[in-house]
């Protein structure tokens, strides 16, 4: 509040120098001036108030002012930190989930790259498996095709070894039963070794001769011409071989031509009868 300061007005004294019996027109005349005077006076001095009131009005609001410009820019300083704290935890949030989306990016791309590697992978295993299997195939009928690829010649020098077989065969039969001459004898000695020179030939190549007699009767190996009762040989052996087969490799080059036992005669005869009874007695019924 602006300070009340105290104005003294000032009035003169004048001294009456007129007469009493001056008219009344004077004396108004003196009054108005002594009003217009202290009218005067008193703007003067109401003028003096105003500008000291207005000097002190802006002495405090200049201090009002300052303080509210402190306030503001303090409070405007903490509006910014709180803007700036409020935008790094955006930009961290933001930065947080722009990780975590990354991250799960990262991972599912990962996961498909790994997905695809490991559906390539077993592809090019299974192909890579494949090509072996191929190769294995290829070279497994390679060497069959190899080991059996002479199968028509040694085949056609089978019956070479018959005629052999049959010559010696005969020259051994005549040998027997007449007195053969010397050089008779050295030709069969001949045949023998060129049959066996033949055989060892064939067996380098593959070719090895069936075991027949006393053995039991394989229908992959045997062909079977005639089934003979034999109380000597069991049932199902080989009694009698009339043309050897022969083997190449684990392949049939030409079966062996035999005969097979039947078995004792007697039993033979009495499953026969037992097959007549059960048959007979099958019609009755």
């Amino acid at each position: 509040m602006a300070e009340v300061k105290e104005i003294t007005i000032g009035t003169e004294t004048e001294t009456e120098t007129s007469p009493k019996n001056e008219n009344t027109d004077a004396e108004n005349s003196r009054e108005k001036t002594l009003v217009t005077r202290m009218r005067e006076i008193a703007e003067s001095a109401l003028d003096t108030i105003k500008s000291e009131v207005k000097k002190e009005i802006e002495e405090r609001i200049s201090t009002v002012e300052e303080t509210a410009t402190n306030v503001t820019s303090e409070a405007k300083k903490e509006v910014e930190v709180i803007i700036q704290r409020v935008r790094d935890q955006f930009e961290i949030e933001r930065e947080e989930l722009l990780r975590e989306e990354i991250e799960k990016e990262v991972t599912t791309a990962v996961e498909k790259v790994h997905e695809e590697y490991k559906g390539e992978r077993d592809r090019l295993l299974r192909t890579a498996a494949e090509a072996e299997n191929t190769k294995k195939r290829l070279q497994a009928d390679y060497q069959r095709q190899l080991k059996f690829a002479n199968e028509g010649i040694l085949e056609g020098m089978i019956p070479v070894l018959d005629s052999l077989e049959a010559a010696i065969k005969s020259v051994n039969e005549q040998a027997e039963t007449n007195d053969a001459p010397a050089e008779f004898t050295s030709f069969n000695e001949g045949v023998q070794l060129v049959h066996k020179q033949l055989l060892d030939a064939l067996k380098i190549h593959g070719v090895l001769p069936i075991e027949a007699i006393g053995q039991t009767f394989d229908p992959n190996q045997h062909e079977a011409l005639l089934i003979t009762p034999s109380d000597d040989v069991p049932e199902g052996k080989v009694i009698e071989e009339f043309r050897r087969g022969y083997m190449l490799y684990t392949r049939v080059l030409r079966a062996s031509q035999v005969v097979v036992s039947q078995g004792p005669a007697e039993n033979n005869e009495t499953d026969t009868a037992d097959d007549t009874d059960e048959t007979a007695t099958t019609e009755e019924a």
